[in-house]
């Protein structure tokens, strides 16, 4: 995995997190419409900065887009299943 240093703290810009993510800004940006990825600042596409743990998500949605060919809406939905699975299961073994 290919993860970009951010150089302001822990905050990656829209082209450092498609670089480290390794996807288009087309992409990005149906990422951000879907609230796949959150900018946690930012109210242009130019302006926006993301955490760098958002590198994981990222790469974890365009991997099921890949795999599974999936619209994004679809997989907003695994995603959101998928963290409530993970709950769950931490719930379960405290």
């Amino acid at each position: 995995m290919k993860i970009i240093e951010a150089p302001q703290g822990n905050l990656l810009t829209s082209q450092e997190l498609c670089v480290s993510s390794d996807i288009s800004e087309a992409i990005l940006y149906e990422l951000v419409e879907h609230s796949i990825a959150i900018p946690i600042e930012g109210e242009r596409v130019t302006e926006w900065q993301f955490t760098v743990s958002t590198v994981i998500l990222v790469k974890k949605a365009a991997r099921i887009q890949h795999d599974l060919s999936l619209d994004w809406s679809a997989i907003a939905l695994v995603l959101q299943l998928l963290d409530e699975r993970d709950e769950l299961i931490a719930e379960n073994q405290t």
